[in-house]
């Protein structure tokens, strides 16, 4: 259909119908709040999920819009005030990438760099300067041991020269494992979405447990092999939107 044959009416039809997805989902979200306003919802979820965040602003402005569309409305299918069509094609894809967000393995690293616990640290830190990478699962007998990461790694340092034994020479990735958080890697289903994974980071936070990474494995197990690595950045910079696909224009 060509945009510009649609009605005002029309228009203003999908505007509700988009609006009311995004309000279904953010139920959804937020499943043990009691205050299901619109707004209510879109403020606890942009606080717990990135992508949300991003479109925070746009979805306040279309709920205003959606209030004066729905209180000003004169009569059954007339409306005072007609959304314009790019207005209406924007909260459609918010819907749409809403509802099937991302899963893990699209923001995902697709590249994981493992290493092996008897892994010299030599070798370990020439592996950080030739690469972007400051994390590696660390596995032996093929079933993952430790996430070893570069603050641990300088913990270890730290107190190698403290004890006055700063000497690389036989040291291994296993000395580095006294010196990581026991709990900070979580393994996830390579199905698992992008609010799910959020919800684990934010559960984490609310327990005071520093997660460092999600290693993401065809059913969430550590006996597989990682298909992925996703840490707090990934998700911080993850513009949903951007991952998500483009509806078709009406």
């Amino acid at each position: 259909m060509n945009n510009t044959n649609i009605s005002p009416n029309d228009l203003a039809e999908r505007f509700e119908v988009a609006f009311n997805q995004i309000h279904h989902i953010l139920k959804r979200l937020n499943p043990d709040e009691y205050n299901d306003a619109f707004v209510k919802l879109l403020s606890d979820s942009s606080r717990k999920h990135r992508a949300i965040q991003r479109v925070y602003y746009d979805l306040r402005q279309f709920a205003k819009l959606r209030n004066a569309l729905v209180h000003e409305k004169l009569r059954k299918h007339t409306y005072i005030a007609t959304p314009s069509i790019e207005a209406v094609l924007q909260i459609e894809n918010i819907a749409h990438v809403l509802d099937k967000p991302p899963s893990v393995t699209q923001i995902a690293t697709a590249a994981v760099v493992t290493i092996g616990m008897d892994t010299p640290i030599e070798k370990v830190i020439q592996i950080m300067n030739e690469s972007s990478y400051n994390q590696f699962p660390v596995y032996e007998s093929n079933t993952f041991q430790f996430l070893l990461t570069e603050s641990g790694l300088t913990s270890w340092m730290g107190a190698s020269i403290l004890n006055e034994n700063i000497s690389l020479a036989g040291k291994k990735a296993r000395d580095i494992q006294p010196f990581e958080s026991e709990h900070n890697v979580v393994f996830v289903n390579r199905s698992m979405d992008i609010f799910e994974l959020e919800d684990i980071y934010e559960e984490c936070f609310q327990n005071k447990q520093k997660l460092e990474a999600a290693i993401v494995t065809n059913h969430g197990s550590p006996l597989e092999k990682p298909l992925g690595i996703i840490t707090p950045w990934d998700l911080i910079e993850i513009d949903l939107l951007h991952h998500g696909e483009q509806i078709a224009h009406a």
